[in-house]
């Protein structure tokens, strides 16, 4: 995955979404995010959760010291409650660590099964988990797995950046936003990444 791949992207926007290519046409070249290691991106996720970028990545920050450097289902489990709740992180989501390690198992093992498993059989399985809702699987499929198709119409900064850019009226169903991304597939995650981008600004923003 690499800046070629937004090259396709533009192009496939050309021919389905003129509106969403005027959008982009300056943005720089965006890549794709390199893959995190699997429950470690969970642990990124459930921590940062409802929080700025900043202050989740300062969290997380905080989760790893906890763990003593180590982000893994086994650290997890050998942490106490209290020490994990004291790296910032409020009672569910720290409940919510000590239920993703159960359910990666030792050595993460259980987790590792179910990466091969069919994406949308792995998501129905994850969304059982205590506090993993749909956002944090589709970043999770975004972050985690490298999903390119990828689209979380649960993310508040997505919703705003498709209001603002692409006139799709405040305040709708979940769907209204799907159904609108659906052109850009089969490269919605990238859709995605303009669309944060977009939210950035102009200085930051646009190519010189």
């Amino acid at each position: 995955m690499n800046e070629d791949l937004d090259l396709q992207f533009r192009n496939h926007l050309c021919e389905h979404d003129a509106t969403f290519f005027e959008v982009i046409e300056r943005h720089p070249r965006l890549a794709c995010p390199t893959v995190q290691p699997p429950f470690e991106s969970l642990v990124r996720i459930v921590s940062g959760q409802q929080l700025s970028v900043l202050a989740a990545a300062k969290v997380y920050q905080r989760v790893e010291w906890a763990l003593g450097g180590v982000v893994s289902a086994d650290t997890v489990t050998a942490t106490s409650f209290d020490t994990l709740r004291a790296a910032s992180l409020s009672r569910a989501k720290t409940r919510s660590l000590i239920e993703l390690a159960k359910f990666a198992g030792p050595n993460e093992l259980h987790l590792k099964q179910w990466l091969r498993a069919p994406w949308p059989q792995f998501r129905e399985v994850l969304l059982e988990v205590r506090g993993i809702g749909p956002w944090s699987v589709d970043m999770f499929a975004m972050f985690g797995m490298g999903h390119l198709d990828i689209f979380a119409s649960g993310d508040l900064g997505l919703r705003m950046a498709m209001e603002r850019h692409l006139d799709v009226p405040e305040n709708q169903k979940p769907a209204v936003y799907d159904q609108r991304a659906l052109a850009w597939s089969p490269y919605r995650t990238l859709g995605s990444l303009h669309l944060w981008h977009s939210l950035k600004p102009d200085h930051e923003r646009f190519q010189t």
